[in-house]
């Protein structure tokens, strides 16, 4: 009997991992599943619930990364973007990571990332790159930190560790503890998008990717891991929308969130803040749009807040559109009175259940670039990608800087999505997707099964494979 250590640092992880089938694929190979958790008593309760099951939980030991630690972690990652930079031609690797640490520091930590980013130009050839991660992990093994979590992993005895987050900054001491103890260690990438970000400061012995693509990718950013520790496995947020014990019919989804089943229901799906600032403004300009259609060509819409987003800047235009507009939020619970933090929020089981039903009975997904256009494809509905900048963006906002990012050249086609490049042409082309769905965004389906491992409901299994090879 293998002993399987599960260490999720965030409410993603919960959701797409401890609420999966992976808990019970391994249940049903004689494992043993212990959880590593800094997560809060009442999300292990819930997960607890949706397994009929008690866990074995071990609490994570305190960390504080030291100056050190945090000095070559952050001039790895700006390296390494600036080495890519110049291979792949593509600003957007870089520019973005410098506004925010521009804008979100002040005082001394200011002038830490400023002397970081500027030795980071003499950094950029990748034997420096290499040699900065190697002093990287050499501080981590002589934190202060490191017999805590040494005792830790002696307590537990696992066969494995899986951290279900590549960015995770405590994992670093975790794994760094496993590999002088002799515990094999594996990790997730977490998103699509995450590899050409450079946020992978520890090593383990195996990374779970989604595809082949996703394969290609990390060894390509990370040419100095072995090929075969890369596992294309998929991900198990996906199989959800495989399991009919979750769906509602179209009459009880209806009927649950006060739609009219004879409409067409558009998905307006919320960013962050800090991603998509002006949410508020494209929201409103669909409804204007949607609200000109004759009376016969009536259209709904469904508004789903980001689950770190409970500002108020949304509820002008809630007010002004309620005759067209119906709020569905996200089930997510908040740690220490803080909703704006993706480590500190998490969702509910029921959220999961409300997801695979907005994305069934809705006809598209309408937004700025979100992963959300793999999720509907799912059940090859189309999604519109919001093209245009708003007529009160600050100077410097370009919403076609978000479509240059480095994992939108994952597309196969241009036809991937549908485009809205101008608030002129919502109308006719939301009852274009709502009329004719399979004549729009034709390439979804290749392009979700390029970025995702088919068939999505085997996942699980995939992972559980990999743990106890």
């Amino acid at each position: 009997m293998k002993r399987v250590a599960l260490f999720l640092p965030d409410g993603v992880g919960i959701r797409n991992y401890l609420f999966s089938q992976l808990i019970t694929k391994l249940v049903e190979e004689q494992s043993e599943v212990v959880l590593i958790a800094s997560l809060s008593e009442k999300a292990i309760r819930e997960a607890e619930s949706v397994h009929g099951m008690k866990f074995e939980v071990v609490r994570l030991p305190d960390y504080k990364e030291g100056i050190r630690e945090k000095f070559y972690r952050e001039l790895e990652n700006i390296s390494r973007l600036r080495h890519f930079l110049r291979k792949l031609k593509n600003p957007t690797l870089i520019s973005d990571h410098e506004w925010r640490r521009l804008t979100k520091y002040k005082g001394a930590a200011w002038w830490f990332y400023y002397i970081i980013r500027f030795i980071s130009n003499f950094t950029v050839s990748y034997s420096l790159i290499k040699l900065i991660n190697n002093k990287y992990q050499n501080r981590v093994g002589k934190s202060p930190f490191l017999n805590d979590f040494k005792s830790m992993v002696k307590d537990i005895a696992p066969d494995v560790i899986l951290c279900t987050h590549q960015r995770a900054l405590t994992t670093s001491p975790l794994f760094a503890a496993a590999r002088l103890l002799g515990v094999k260690t594996v990790t997730a990438i977490y998103s699509w998008d995450n590899l050409p970000k450079a946020r992978l400061a520890f090593r383990a012995d195996k990374y779970l990717v989604w595809s082949d693509y996703m394969k290609d990718e990390l060894l390509f950013y990370y040419p100095e891991i072995d090929s075969e520790k890369v596992a294309v496995t998929g991900t198990p947020q996906f199989e959800f929308y495989r399991r009919d014990d979750l769906l509602l019919s179209r009459e009880e989804f209806c009927r649950d969130y006060g739609f009219d089943p004879k409409h067409p229901i558009v998905c307006y799906s919320g960013g962050d803040r800090l991603t998509s600032p002006y949410d508020q403004d494209y929201l409103n300009d669909l409804a204007d749009a949607l609200k000109s259609l004759p009376e016969n060509e009536t259209v709904q819409i469904l508004f789903r807040r980001c689950p770190v987003d409970w500002s108020k800047r949304f509820e002008p235009v809630l007010e002004k559109h309620r005759d067209i507009i119906t709020v569905v939020d996200p089930l997510w619970a908040h740690e220490k009175d803080e909703a704006d933090k993706w480590s500190l929020t998490y969702p509910l089981f029921a959220d999961v259940k409300l997801l695979v039903n907005v994305a069934r009975h809705c006809d598209l997904v309408y937004n700025v670039g979100s992963t959300m256009a793999h999720d509907y494809s799912m059940f090859d509905k189309p999604a519109c990608y919001i093209n245009y900048n708003p007529e009160n963006a600050k100077s410097g906002y370009s919403v076609q800087k978000i479509y240059n990012y480095q994992h939108f050249k994952s597309m196969p086609s241009s036809d991937s999505v549908i485009w809205i490049n101008s608030k002129e042409e919502i109308d006719l082309k939301v009852m274009e997707a709502v009329k004719n769905p399979g004549k729009v965004a034709p390439d979804r389906k290749a392009w979700l099964e390029k970025i995702i491992l088919h068939p999505v409901s085997e996942a699980s299994e995939n992972i559980v494979k990999v743990l106890l090879n």
